[in-house]
């Protein structure tokens, strides 16, 4: 996992197959119950590969082993995951929204995914207001610790983008290679995507 963290993507298949033998053993249930975060993982791993229809049957067979507590939550936010990798924006919009994602970092990386949406589908005036109350809720919240850089980041650069002139071939090559060199940016490749388009 931190060999995939840290961009190694070949290693992804081999992740998801170790995964899948111990989902098949038990070796990931403790008394029954999936850790939220193997469930994030796991859907993270099956998304890496695009093997969206395993995802969805993981997603579906394994929503009632998550924690009782995180289970509405995880579940909501790995659909959505899975829509937004089918481009099905109309669906993850509605899954983020409705969703009461009490764990802050879920809370984050659903408002991410929000993020990546809106500028999909070229809502740019939402996309700025999300940004704004997306950096106040970091700031109201003490506990991100290291986390908060990440979030921080994805705000700065998602503002860059949105300030990029289409055509200004300096600036563009000059903001990939600020997002490449960047140490924490969980969402790299989404910018590097978007700088490429």
């Amino acid at each position: 996992v931190k060999k995939i963290n840290a961009g190694v993507e070949h290693m992804i298949a081999q992740v998801l197959d170790l995964y899948k033998e111990g989902l098949e053993k038990n070796y990931l249930l403790e008394d029954g119950v999936l850790s939220r975060f193997t469930y994030h993982n796991i859907v993270a791993a099956g998304l890496g590969i695009d093997d969206r229809e395993w995802v969805r049957y993981f997603i579906q067979q394994y929503k009632n082993q998550v924690e009782k507590k995180y289970r509405e939550s995880a579940y909501s936010y790995n659909l959505a995951r899975l829509e937004y990798a089918s481009k099905n924006y109309e669906q993850v919009m509605e899954l983020l929204q409705n969703a009461n994602y009490r764990d802050p970092l879920l809370n984050l990386q659903a408002k991410t995914l929000l993020i990546k949406t809106y500028y999909d589908i070229d809502e740019l005036d939402i996309l700025q207001s999300h940004l704004d109350a997306m950096r106040n809720y970091i700031h109201r919240k003490a506990i991100l610790g290291y986390h908060r850089t990440n979030y921080l980041n994805i705000i700065r650069y998602t503002e860059k983008l949105l300030r990029l002139r289409p055509n200004d071939k300096k600036e563009i090559a000059a903001l990939r290679a600020a997002v490449e060199q960047e140490e924490t940016l969980t969402e790299r490749l989404f910018f590097q995507n978007a700088l490429t388009d």
